[in-house]
């Protein structure tokens, strides 16, 4: 009988950036490893490395503000941000992102 050897390492990266209010610049200890370009009010584009299955956690640090993610790719991650009022008002805001993925493509 045949036996592969499969390995439980899946090579994940845990990427944590703050992009500020204006969409300009970013902080943090991944800072250097992502760009951000700000495509409209409340809505912020981040270029990161190729990860697999990448998984993105947002939170706000600007009142009466609230901020979700919006598509992902292997490559990019949208995050947008509204006036917690209504909800649906785009709003700038300071926003803390954390993503995590893995280099690795295969899956067992």
């Amino acid at each position: 009988m045949k036996r592969s050897i499969k390995s439980n390492q899946r090579q994940v990266v845990v990427l944590n950036v703050i992009a500020n209010a204006a969409g300009t610049a970013l902080s943090g200890l991944d800072a250097n490893q992502i760009s951000m370009a700000d495509t409209g009010t409340g809505d912020k584009l981040l270029t990161i490395p190729s990860l697999q299955n990448a998984v993105v956690q947002v939170s706000v640090a600007t009142a009466d503000a609230i901020a979700q993610v919006g598509t992902i790719t292997a490559t990019t991650v949208q995050i947008l941000s509204f006036d917690a009022t209504d909800g649906t008002t785009a709003k700038d805001a300071i926003v803390h992102v954390t993503i995590t993925g893995s280099e690795v493509s295969d899956q067992y």
